[in-house]
């Protein structure tokens, strides 16, 4: 998937569309970067990367050598991202002032001049250059016959039609209904859920489209004091969900009701980001539970809204998307129009195995799971075939996963399955082993391998 950050001209995804569609590339084959720097950031990146000193208007740094076409990213299995399963090409820098310059001197629009820098970029990311005549002559043409079937010629204006899109993180103790939350404002499944607190370990990307809006919605794990390493990655990830959003949603039970760790992080998130609350689980109590809790956040001036919901149920969940909307900055959409999530299937599928071993394992292994895929792949029939491990802690564990004769753990397959078949619109072929890893919630090695990485850039 392309990622355009902070450009607003849709000029510019218009033009990388259409260059994907020439060359038959899926966009979810691939990923790579363009942005928009300043002149001296890009004066910088030569004099770093290629040991010039100079503002050019556009840089690129392709990841992969002798691209062949058509265009498959089985060919580069050394080039995977392995958290979206695509084909990294490398990154695409414009120089802000350098393109608006261009633009005025060549008597044409800034989105028509940024729409011209991204495709060049792109193409050298695809291996194209103008080191010689032939060559340059190659690549102007090209240019000019995508720019032209994206209807970007010299004459185009953009109006700058904008939509509010921007980044909210929802926090909140453990098993404050967070991911049920996430799952209803987005309208589809994004995040697993259970009774169980710290089911989310990782930093999971929901996204809402509308017309003129998208909110990129960010489920993290309950915050909780660490035990362990996994703990420890799980805070981090939290942390990392606040960094650099438009607007926290701050997640309270409405059963467990206010305490002093809720008091103290809505105060303290309150001083640097835009703050909504959300009191979750409202149908589970009484009116007067409710305006007790509604009393107590009212201490806090600095809240931006307090929506109570029933993320179960639905109730007023439109209520709340409308206040987190009011918060997010205008700009344009940074996700395709069909995106839901930013995770590929391999991480999802985990998920749901998760998921329903957790459901129905119930108390007698409370935390001690991880699934790990082994394969995710298509037959020749067209059946997905996914083979995985679901990894405990402790060898009496293993028993219990099992069931007596297997069927315990041919229940969570088919729960799974089910899931995972209407989620995919395809039929599941899927294969369960159990595994007994002692401690692997302390062990570096096996949280890398389910892709709990300590040294992950979260």
């Amino acid at each position: 998937m392309l990622e355009i950050f902070d450009i607003h001209y849709d000029s510019v995804k218009k033009a990388l569309d259409e260059a994907l569609k020439r060359f038959g590339i899926d966009p979810y084959d691939v990923v790579a970067e363009i942005a928009e720097v300043t002149d001296e950031e890009i004066k910088e990146l030569n004099g770093e990367r290629r040991g010039v000193d100079a503002v050019t208007d556009v840089l690129s740094f392709p990841a992969l050598t002798g691209v062949k076409f058509p265009f498959s990213k089985e060919d580069y299995p050394e080039d995977i991202d392995p958290e979206t399963g695509a084909a990294i090409l490398g990154e695409v820098y414009i120089a802000r002032g350098r393109a608006e310059k261009q633009a005025a001197e060549y008597g044409h629009s800034a989105a028509r001049e940024y729409a011209f820098l991204a495709l060049h970029g792109f193409l050298h990311l695809l291996g194209f250059d103008h080191m010689n005549d032939s060559d340059r002559e190659e690549m102007e043409k090209l240019q000019n016959e995508i720019l032209d079937s994206a209807g970007i010629g010299r004459d185009y204006t953009e109006e700058e039609a904008r939509v509010r899109t921007g980044f909210a993180a929802i926090l909140g103790r453990p098993n404050a209904g967070k991911s049920t939350l996430i799952n209803a404002l987005v309208g589809e499944k994004v995040a697993i859920v259970s009774w169980k607190p710290q089911t989310t370990r990782n930093k999971i990307l929901g996204i809402l489209n509308r017309k003129d809006l998208q909110i990129i919605f960010v489920d993290t794990p309950g915050i909780h004091k660490p035990r362990n390493k996994l703990g420890g990655y799980m805070m981090r990830a939290v942390k990392a969900a606040t960094d650099g959003v438009d607007a926290v949603i701050y997640v309270v039970d409405a059963e467990k009701g206010m305490d002093i760790n809720d008091t103290e992080r809505i105060a303290a998130l309150e001083k640097s980001v835009p703050v909504i609350v959300a009191v979750n689980k409202v149908d589970h109590v009484t009116k007067e539970k409710i305006a007790g809790i509604l009393s107590e956040l009212n201490d806090f001036k600095g809240l931006k809204a307090v929506v109570p919901v029933s993320a179960l149920r639905l109730k007023n969940i439109d209520a709340l998307t409308d206040e987190v909307a009011r918060l997010m900055p205008e700009g344009v959409k940074l996700y395709p129009e069909d995106a839901y999530t930013d995770r590929n299937m391999r991480f999802m599928a985990a998920e749901i195995i998760r998921e329903k071993a957790l459901r129905l394992l119930d108390k007698e292994i409370p935390y001690g799971i991880a699934v790990s895929i082994n394969k995710y792949a298509y037959r020749p029939s067209g059946t997905l075939e996914i083979d995985a491990d679901v990894v405990c802690s402790k060898a009496a564990h293993k028993p219990i996963i099992l069931g007596k004769n297997g069927a315990m753990i041919k229940k969570i397959s088919e729960y799974a399955r089910e899931d995972l078949e209407k989620m995919t619109g395809e039929k599941i072929l899927l294969t369960l082993w159990v595994r007994v890893k002692k401690d692997w919630r302390d062990d570096d090695v096996m949280l890398n391998d389910l892709g709990y990485d300590k040294n992950e850039d979260l």
